[in-house]
């Protein structure tokens, strides 16, 4: 499981260091995507081509599947490490999240987040903000004990 969140810089070649204990749960790499939040997502292999077959059967003749297979597929990219741990985020990945150099990586369960510091510094404030939160998350049931 993905959790905590580290912030790290972008070399001068786009290359970011992902924590280790992430690498530990990817370590064939990874896909990292377009994030809807403009922010990109990072998924083990294995859950990115789960994600690709459950794409793969939307149908093409839906105006709405094809617009999320494109939003999905155009802007994802397969990464391996390199030696230090890092990977290479492309350019284009890079521009639509807004990152530049300073990267916050949250974890989110099952997959993790890449951020810029700015755009994860609002939406952070955003999470937090307590008024909003008394009644923002109420029907999802969380709880401790089984259904």
């Amino acid at each position: 499981m993905f959790f905590g969140q580290f912030e790290h810089n972008l070399d001068a070649k786009g290359r970011l260091t992902i924590p280790a204990n992430f690498r530990e749960q990817a370590l064939d790499g990874l896909y990292v995507t377009e994030g809807f939040e403009a922010n990109l997502v990072a998924y083990s292999k294995r859950d990115f081509e789960q994600i690709a077959s459950n794409l793969s059967k939307l149908s093409i003749t839906n105006a709405e599947s094809r617009a999320l297979r494109r939003k999905i597929f155009s802007n994802s990219a397969n990464v391996s490490y390199d030696t230090a741990g890092r990977i290479l985020i492309p350019a284009n990945l890079r521009a639509v999240a807004g990152i530049e150099d300073s990267v916050v990586v949250v974890g989110v369960g099952d997959y993790f987040e890449l951020w810029s510091a700015k755009a994860w510094a609002e939406e952070n404030a955003a999470l937090n903000e307590t008024g909003m939160n008394s009644s923002r998350w109420e029907a999802f049931e969380i709880s401790t004990r089984g259904a």
